[in-house]
């Protein structure tokens, strides 16, 4: 039996890696990386994350238990960056009967099959888009708009 690394071990130490590029300038996959305010500390928090984009309009979103969720829902505004390319965002959470259909878009987008996104949307390995548009009452999803810098 061989001994693997726990998934939140893993994504921990990927996640530091994508920051890290972004950090340097070099935009690391599909990933851009969310920097908001944390809702106890006040200082930046960053994770990665994919945009989906349905019908020209941008979404975040989250499996269950995802701890950055609590500080965009405390923050309301953020930002999002790419390598070396930065923009300021504000967030607004859809209810859930508005999330399958950018749940379907995310698995076209970024999932069709990978096992590490199954199992943070608690989700089966081989889950469809379906599967993730059933999965909207453990997700959330936040529509993004540019936001005006302010001063």
């Amino acid at each position: 039996m061989t001994n693997r690394p726990e998934l939140p071990r893993m994504l921990k130490y990927g996640n530091r890696m994508v920051i890290f590029l972004n950090r340097v300038g070099l935009a690391a996959g599909p990933p851009r990386i969310l920097t908001v305010r944390g809702r106890v500390s006040g200082e930046p928090r960053s994770t990665p994350v994919s945009i989906v984009d349905v019908d020209g309009t941008r979404y975040v979103v989250a499996g269950k238990r995802m701890e950055w969720v609590k500080n965009v829902r405390a923050a309301g505004h953020g930002e999002i960056r790419r390598g070396r390319n930065r923009e300021l965002v504000s967030f607004a959470e859809l209810p859930e009967d508005q999330r399958g259909p950018v749940l379907r878009a995310y698995w076209h987008q970024h999932i069709q099959g990978r096992k590490v996104a199954a199992r943070i949307f608690e989700v089966s390995d081989g889950a469809g888009p379906d599967d993730f548009a059933a999965a909207a009452p453990r997700c959330a999803v936040f529509k993004l708009e540019t936001a005006q810098p302010t001063g």
